[in-house]
């Protein structure tokens, strides 16, 4: 809270925005050191792309939209929305690709739910995320999957964010995408780095998606099957909340 009024995000003063900056820096080493290509999207994404993605399906009550005054249109049709995630960007920048290589991308963006509680470093209606998005052949999807999960963990270690690795799945499915959850959960799929001084509180995530992005977007591999996908995201509000000063100058 600010005064009387609520926020969608914290406040931050001069070193407060520094000390999560300097997380988002080693964070982007990291992706850096994967090969990565830095990529700056909009807050705005179409909404055409969160269909395509069945974000809309899986998470209509998550989602904020956006639309001008005056505009005479039905509710929920509003041609752009604010990014419920930053990894929806890149699918749709790659959409109808063959992809020669497997490919890194990394992009910093803010994100936007509407939660309907929130508490600043907990739940925020509009947060700030570092995602590194991998595209490729299932094999390299693994094998970077794992490398990616220890490099995080080391460095939210060294942020003295010590927590633990747990299968997850995403916790707003609604019933109708019920069955979603479950599988995530059953393929381990989802996994997140979670701190227990905060109740398990995700700090971080892997997420990997098998060949769904790639088939929804057509993107594909040089022998014409659709690439398999994986996001790591780090949640840069929660990490700069709960641990203030601790991160070091990469």
């Amino acid at each position: 809270m600010n005064g009387r009024y609520p926020q969608a995000a914290p406040t931050r003063c001069g070193f407060e925005q520094a000390a999560l900056d300097r997380i988002d820096a080693h964070v982007r080493g990291l992706a850096a050191s994967m090969g990565a290509r830095e990529m700056q999207y909009p807050a705005l994404i179409a909404r055409e792309v969160l269909e395509q993605a069945e974000y809309t399906q899986a998470f209509p009550h998550l989602l904020l939209s956006a639309s001008r005054r005056h505009i005479h249109e039905p509710d929920g049709t509003a041609a752009w929305c604010l990014s419920p995630a930053v990894c929806y960007h890149t699918y749709a920048q790659l959409a109808h690709r063959t992809l020669e290589a497997p490919m890194i991308v990394t992009a910093r963006g803010r994100c936007f739910r509407a939660e309907a509680e929130s508490a600043p470093g907990v739940r925020q209606i509009e947060f700030e995320m570092r995602e590194v998005v991998l595209l490729g052949e299932p094999a390299w999807i693994e094998a970077s999957a794992e490398r990616a999960r220890l490099a995080i963990e080391t460095v939210a270690r060294d942020a003295g964010l010590c927590g633990e690795w747990d299968v997850a799945e995403d916790p707003f499915f609604l019933p109708a995408a019920a069955g979603k959850a479950l599988m995530q959960r059953l393929l381990k799929v989802k996994l997140e780095y979670q701190w227990p001084n905060a109740g398990g509180l995700a700090l971080a995530s892997v997420n990997r998606h098998g060949p769904f992005f790639g088939q929804r977007f057509h993107i594909v591999t040089p022998d014409g099957n659709p690439v398999h996908t994986m996001c790591i995201a780090v949640g840069l509000d929660r990490w700069a909340h709960h641990a203030p000063g601790k991160v070091a100058t990469p």
